[in-house]
């Protein structure tokens, strides 16, 4: 099975590329707004040191201390709920991202469908999607746990496609969580599975993996991007997605061939 929180970790394997220019993005409270140069211009990419590993099978996931084996089939079922694609996929494209960050729903609106459309549905690129709730966004953390549970029952995507939708009305509420039960029944979801699945420490732990993956890559800000080689970040036009998977491509070719 591949996953995204496997032994061998996706973003566990990257030196992060420095990007010379970041588009529109929500930052970290603590990150220096001096890095930010533009609002939504093309940000330019430079290759990192190391390659994604694609399309190899990895190890199963170590259960921590006191995980039980209910506990692990459902992070793995949550886990794997979130990747888009074919195995033979030549490239990945993970996402990192904030439902409640506008910038992620900017970029989700404008770009993300064309890209699934373009690169994931004829199989050259893998789509995995990361969470990093900031803490300015108090809805962010349970809105992760909740698209993880429904990830869980097969139905990330749509799940995902609701909370950015909602997000201007997540934003007014004191409580998201009638919404986001509202949210489950309208994707037709097991509403009592759903609910012991918003309860599991094991899918809180989750939610703190990807942060903790995402904080050692060096990523602060949402969405970023790592396609292929390289770190894209903030919501860019198309055609900066464009170069930056068409680029991940070429290099992963030529890696192939260099093998032979």
């Amino acid at each position: 099975m591949h996953t995204l929180n496997g032994t061998s970790r996706l973003l566990g394997t990257i030196a992060l590329a420095i990007t010379v220019g970041v588009a529109a993005a929500c930052k970290q409270p603590d990150a220096s707004a001096s890095s930010v140069r533009g609002s939504a211009a093309a940000t330019a990419v430079a290759p990192s040191s190391a390659a994604l590993p694609v399309s190899s099978a990895r190890p199963p996931m170590r259960r921590a201390p006191g995980d039980t084996l209910t506990d692990s089939a459902l992070v793995a079922r949550a886990d794997a709920g979130r990747l888009m694609g074919r195995d033979s996929g030549a490239i990945w494209m993970i996402v990192i991202s904030d439902f409640q960050c506008p910038y992620c729903k900017m970029w989700h609106d404008s770009t993300s469908a064309a890209v699934k459309r373009e690169y994931v549905d004829d199989g050259r690129v893998r789509m995995a999607y990361l969470n990093l709730p900031l803490p300015q966004h108090p809805h962010a953390r349970v809105e992760a746990e909740a698209g993880l549970c429904a990830a869980a029952q097969g139905k990330f995507w749509p799940y995902a496609e609701g909370l950015f939708r909602e997000q201007q009305k997540v934003a007014r509420l004191a409580d998201v969580k009638p919404l986001l039960d509202s949210l489950a029944r309208a994707g037709s979801l097991d509403m009592a599975e759903f609910a012991r699945c918003r309860r599991s420490n094991a899918i809180k732990s989750l939610v703190e993996s990807d942060i903790q993956q995402a904080t050692r890559t060096g990523v602060r800000s949402t969405p970023s991007f790592l396609i292929g080689d390289f770190l894209l970040e903030g919501a860019s036009p198309l055609a900066t997605f464009r170069r930056a998977i068409d680029t991940a491509l070429v290099v992963a070719r030529n890696k192939t061939r260099g093998k032979r």
